[in-house]
Order: structure tokens, then C-alpha cells, then sequence
């Protein structure tokens, strides 16, 4: 009992320490709702492999349609596995940069994300990151190669993500980087966020 006590608070410790802002599962995911995505796929990263070679999964479409909600359950499964995870999203890690260089703790953040075996950095191109950021930025995805894999779950095309970033060469390079030993996730179909409301407003107008 003592042993499994232990297990668990390390457990709760590590979830914790991700900073997941929900926790999900793939079992509770509804692959019925949007049958063109790619449950195998997801079933074969869930099975944590792809950790081992530091290696990308890109998880890419439209808002609503469950990237954030996959990505969370696989490195909730990483923390299960022992794993450190660390999770937060493009504008959020803009902020923490500006922080901690504020603060003058950036090689600090920085071991704190690179001390993770996976990383998870969601709604990557929402925003273009200033020159400083993105130059950190760059600078991280550089390193992580040799210690951690990482989700990245955008909402933009991949022929868009130049635009993150303020300067061409930058990130070209950076784009080349997120394609090493990448694993594409594309997720077609109609927005779960919208599915309560579509059908409120399916019944509404049928009342008219």
C-alpha cells in the first residue's frame, strides 16, 4: 500500500507539473462524429513509441474537431508511463519567454521544458511572435531533438506558419525542424464545440 501511495502522488505530481488545463482520454473521444479522422493513427501514438526517437506529431484542421482533446489524452497517458510532460499553448509560451527574460530565468524555463520527455504546444500559429521570442523559439525546438518528442496542434496550414514568424530564413528553418521524423495527424469534419448549438438551433427553427 505504501509503494502504491508513492505511485500515485508521483502520478499526481506529474500531471501537476504539466500543466494540462483538462484531462481527457481516447476512450471518451466520439470517433463517430468525425469518422474521417484517423483512430489508428492516434491508438498507435497513444502507445507512446514515438517518444523514444524525440520524434513530432502534428495534429492539423479546423478548430473544434478534438486536436486539443487527443493531444491531452496521449500525455496524460505519457504521465501514467512515468513520463514528464509539459504542456501550454504558442501565445502562452510567447508570454512565459517575456517573463523569464524579464526575469532574467530564462536558462531556467528553458531546462524546466527541455527536463520533459514530451512536449505539447497547442493553437501553434494563432499568433506571429516578436523577433526576441521567436528567436528563442527556435532556439528550443533546435534542442529539443535531442532530449524530448512533441504534439503540436495547429489550427492554420502548414503553408501559413511562415507567418508566425517575423523573418523568412527563421522560419523556413524552424518549419524544417518541426518535419524531422514527423507524424501527421489530419483532422476533417465538423466542429464538436458547435455540435450542441447546431443542434439547439436545429430545433428552434423547427419550431418557427
Amino acid at each position: 500500500r505504501e509503494l502504491d501511495g508513492r505511485k500515485e502522488n508521483a502520478l499526481k505530481a506529474r500531471i501537476k507539473q504539466a500543466g494540462f488545463p483538462e484531462l481527457t482520454t481516447l476512450e471518451n473521444f466520439d470517433w463517430s462524429f468525425n469518422a474521417k479522422i484517423n483512430e489508428a493513427k492516434l491508438r498507435e501514438l497513444s502507445g507512446l513509441h514515438f517518444l523514444e526517437g524525440n520524434e513530432i506529431a502534428l495534429f492539423l484542421g479546423p478548430p473544434g474537431v478534438g486536436k486539443t482533446h487527443c493531444a491531452l489524452a496521449i500525455g496524460h497517458l505519457a504521465t501514467r508511463a512515468g513520463h514528464r510532460v509539459f504542456w501550454t499553448s504558442a501565445k502562452r509560451l510567447s508570454r512565459q519567454i517575456i517573463a523569464a527574460k524579464a526575469r532574467d530565468s530564462l536558462d531556467q524555463f528553458f531546462k524546466k521544458i527541455l527536463a520533459a520527455k514530451l512536449w505539447i504546444i497547442d493553437d501553434w500559429g494563432v499568433i506571429t511572435m516578436e523577433r526576441d521570442v521567436a528567436e528563442e523559439v527556435f532556439d528550443l525546438l533546435d534542442r529539443r531533438k535531442y532530449s524530448s518528442a512533441l504534439i503540436l496542434p495547429s489550427n492554420r496550414a502548414v503553408s501559413e506558419w511562415g507567418q508566425v514568424f517575423p523573418d523568412v530564413v527563421l522560419a523556413n528553418s524552424t518549419v524544417d525542424r518541426m518535419f524531422e521524423h514527423a507524424h501527421y495527424v489530419a483532422f476533417e469534419g465538423d466542429s464538436y464545440r458547435l455540435k450542441g448549438r447546431i443542434k439547439t438551433r436545429d430545433v428552434d427553427m423547427d419550431k418557427e
